[in-house]
């Protein structure tokens, strides 16, 4: 378990080290770990207000995903507990605050993935313009200092199950 701690502090590591190099990099990762996933809520607003039941239904079941997901965060990180970056070490560079509450798995990671993937299953072009979004979210997290890699490639990989599980949940028990 400590040679996976350490690559994974190594990779984060790599990574923070960058921050501080370019205003506009770093700005732009703000953006992404802060701000971004308000993108996805105001997706989630025109998608309902367009009301088709099919837009209706993606919805609803990216938002089933998140509240499973998050739920499951929760009982991971408690069984799990790990200390966010800028709480374990020192000369982190972290451009947003955060509470010091654990770090693993990241939520943002989750659920980003969870709403993408969930459209990727209903709308391709738009699903792969998510998806991107969702890895920028992602690796914004790590960039800012709040996250380890392994944080947000674990959030991720929950959220893409927490999507398919609910899509499943939606095509065979709901809409029969």
């Amino acid at each position: 378990m400590n040679l996976i701690q350490d690559l994974d502090f190594n990779g984060f590591r790599y990574i923070n080290e960058f921050v501080n190099e370019n205003i506009l990099i770093d700005r732009l990762m703000i953006f992404f770990a802060e701000y971004a996933q308000y993108i996805f809520i105001l997706l989630f607003m025109i998608l309902w207000v367009k009301n088709k039941y099919k837009n209706r239904t993606y919805v609803f079941q990216a938002i089933l995903a998140c509240c499973l997901a998050f739920a499951f965060n929760r009982f991971i990180g408690l069984l799990f507990y790990r200390e966010r970056p800028f709480v374990s070490h020192l000369n982190i560079n972290q451009l947003v605050e955060h509470t010091a509450n654990a770090s693993f798995p990241s939520d943002h990671a989750t659920s980003a993935f969870a709403i993408a993937i969930t459209l990727y299953m209903y709308e391709k072009r738009l699903g792969r313009v998510f998806l991107l979004l969702a890895v920028f979210i992602s690796f914004s997290r790590i960039w800012v200092g709040v996250h380890y890699p392994l944080d947000v490639l674990i959030g991720a990989i929950l959220g893409i199950l927490w999507a398919l599980i609910s899509h499943y949940i939606i095509q065979t028990k709901i809409k029969k």
